[in-house]
């Protein structure tokens, strides 16, 4: 967990708008390395393009494992989305995932 509670339930979250000032520096190191390399290739991306786990894959060279794991932590820490939880593509735990606007603004801030 972050260190000031950034992990947030979904359900809140939908009804508040996300302050960049609740993030920082401390919250960004926290986010292991997989996770950072992950989300650094999603910001090449343009918004609104969601990215399938094997294109996820040519930009990191990261394992599908490695990337399942990175995704369930950039998305709880509300930095990527996945649109439908419920679609899968094997062997990646997600059809497609979306960096969020407040990803982005996280990256510009502590790239």
């Amino acid at each position: 967990m972050f260190s000031n509670g950034f992990y947030v339930n979904a359900a809140i979250v939908s009804c508040e708008v996300l302050d960049l000032s609740d993030f920082d520096l401390e919250d960004f190191n926290m986010i292991d390395m997989t996770a950072k390399k992950v989300v650094e290739a999603l910001s090449g991306f343009s918004k609104g393009e969601f990215v399938k786990g094997e294109e996820i894959h040519k930009k990191t060279g990261l394992i599908p494992d490695d990337i399942n794991l990175a995704v369930k932590v950039l998305e709880k820490s509300l930095l990527i989305d996945i649109p439908s939880v419920f679609q899968r593509l094997p062997p990646y735990d997600f059809y497609a995932v979306e960096i969020t606007d407040f990803g982005r603004q996280v990256l510009e801030k502590y790239k």
